[in-house]
């Protein structure tokens, strides 16, 4: 599968709050990086997106801008409201940096 097919399927199902989904999208050594420096791997998204569901029931994800292996958008579930900085390839995505606003 393509990266820009990996990162519109992880895109998705991170606006669906889809863990099945977003597991299906990135790469084996997936790391997330939350506020606070919280680290978040592929086996954690289950109980990660069960804790964003409770601030809403969708993600929206606006403002993309793709750059190479490299995408950045902004995203809001429910009042929370901040930015990803992403890294991707034909494997998936491989990290996400968030940003709290």
């Amino acid at each position: 599968m393509a990266a820009s097919d990996k990162l519109g399927g992880y895109a998705t199902a991170f606006g669906a709050l889809d863990a099945s989904g977003i597991a299906a999208n990135v790469t084996a050594d997936y790391k997330l990086l939350d506020q606070n420096g919280k680290v978040i791997t592929k086996k954690d998204l289950p109980g990660y997106i069960d804790g964003l569901k409770k601030a809403g029931k969708k993600m929206d994800i606006t403002n993309v801008m793709v750059d190479g292996n490299m995408a950045w958008c902004k995203w809001q579930v429910g009042k929370v409201v901040g930015a990803g900085l992403i890294t991707f390839g034909d494997k998936g995505v491989s990290q996400e940096q968030l940003f709290y606003f």
